[in-house]
């Protein structure tokens, strides 16, 4: 028997197929049947037809090894040998293995998956990450994460990995916020875990969000109240209660004498009225008549609006549809760049305007600048290179004009439930009431509650 593969090697791309010749000869002097069957680490998606060949003496045929490796980790990228193995079926110790050479091309596909999407903890929480290979070669992984400011800190354990073909590699996310969260119920901050494969230049983009409740709930506050009221109002009746105490001292029995009235002693005089008394008795004067005018009318959150003060712009107040509806204001009130925009749940003057809003319109654009009436120059600004919404001075002419960089104009656009997305025309980003005092932020736009709002006397 003489035995031979044209060619003894080739190559061939996951999900295609390649195939080569199998000569077989019959060198005996009777008639011989062949049987063919592919081995090796090529076996499962290699076949060879026809798999049996009927010679007779001095007689030779062909066969074709079809070799088509699936586009899965199965068939991993490189070179793979494979065989045929010929046996007769007359004279089964003389068969024979035909060795051949197959290389596979490379191909990497990669699948990331954030577990769980939603974590809650009070001072820390954990998260995983996790990386699935469902190429066929091995693959370099990195990961890092993306904080909102200063509210959360994102660390991942360990910063990278490497995953073989057909496996999962994972990483450990340390979450931790900034601030500890003693009363208030619970707070939301969004992160973001960026993946990233080795040799591809976009990352893959996760995102998950962390639920941070209070230490004390608010029940155990109510409580708190109501026990430390109790004890004032103990200490009260305490401290106003006068206890009757009777004297033991007794007038001690004897004879009683009179004073002396000599011719000296005069009796005293009868009290007349003085001054003071008989002004008393003068009718008190009448009060003075109050002014009958309309009382002015109050600003949204308190604090009245005086006669002579100036009519200025029309003022807004933009409200979450999210829970109670949170009020967007400045923090505190503040006018320095970078302060940010926070929201909160009720409508006060505490920090004057801080809450009332500009609306400057760019009829060419259809955008608007958003300037706080507590801070005159600064508008409402998107962070470089974050989704931090704060305040930022721009000069009064770019405002009016509308010469504006993307990150501080903003689109109003009505949704189907009559709320108005604010979207930030440099990121696209909607912006998004977070349920805190701390700050807003954007987000990718969709149709949650957190990114409706109400904008009062809107639109003119």
């Amino acid at each position: 028997m003489w035995t031979a593969l044209e060619p003894d090697a080739t190559s061939v791309e996951p999900g295609s197929t390649a195939s080569v010749r199998l000569r077989v000869r019959n060198t005996g002097d009777t008639v011989e049947e062949y049987r063919l069957q592919v081995v090796g680490d090529a076996a499962g998606w290699a076949r060879v037809q026809p798999d049996v060949l009927r010679l007779y003496p001095g007689a030779e045929a062909t066969a074709e090894v079809e070799l088509a490796p699936p586009r899965t980790p199965d068939a991993q990228a490189g070179p793979t040998p494979f065989g045929v193995r010929v046996r007769p079926r007359e004279a089964p110790h003389t068969g024979d293995v035909v060795e051949g050479q197959v290389t596979v091309g490379p191909f990497t596909e990669l699948r990331t998956e954030l577990v769980p999407l939603v974590v809650r903890g009070r001072l820390r929480a954990k998260a995983s990450v996790a990386v699935d290979n469902l190429g066929n070669q091995q693959l370099t992984a990195s990961f890092s994460g993306r904080e909102n400011g200063e509210e959360l800190q994102v660390e991942a354990e360990p910063g990278s990995v490497q995953v073989a073909p057909g496996r999962a590699g994972f990483a450990r996310l340390n979450l931790k916020p900034g601030a500890v969260s003693w009363v208030g119920g619970t707070q939301k901050h969004p992160f973001t875990v960026s993946v990233l494969r080795a040799g591809v230049p976009d990352p893959v983009e996760l995102r998950g969000t962390y639920v941070q409740p209070s230490v004390f709930p608010r029940w155990v506050m109510a409580v708190f109240s109501v026990l430390v009221a109790l004890g004032v109002a103990g200490a009260v009746m305490w401290f106003q209660h006068k206890p009757g105490l009777a004297s033991q001292a007794r007038e001690k029995p004897g004879k009683q004498q009179r004073l002396p009235q000599g011719d000296g002693m005069k009796p005293a005089p009868s009290p007349k009225p003085s001054a003071s008394e008989e002004e008393k008795k003068a009718e008190e004067p009448a009060p003075p008549d109050e002014d009958k005018d309309e009382a002015p009318k109050s600003r949204p959150g308190g604090g009245e609006k005086k006669k002579d003060e100036p009519e200025g712009p029309t003022t807004h107040t933009i409200r979450s549809a999210e829970g109670s509806g949170w009020y967007l204001e400045v923090k505190q009130g503040e006018e320095a760049d970078g302060t940010y925009v926070g929201q909160n749940p009720s409508l006060t003057d505490e920090f004057g305007e801080n809450q009332d809003w500009i609306l400057h319109h760019y009829p060419e654009s259809d955008t608007y600048a958003l300037e706080p009436a507590s801070a005159p120059g600064a508008v409402l600004d998107q962070k470089v290179n974050t989704n931090i919404a704060q305040i930022f001075h721009a000069p009064p002419e770019n405002i009016e004009s509308g010469r504006l960089p993307d990150n501080q104009k903003w689109k109003l656009e009505k949704r189907g439930d009559g709320l108005t997305r604010i979207v930030a025309v440099g990121s696209g980003e909607c912006l998004v009431d977070m349920q805190n005092d701390t700050s807003a932020v954007t987000w990718k736009c969709d149709d949650r509650k957190s990114m409706g709002w109400t904008i009062s006397d809107w639109p003119e």
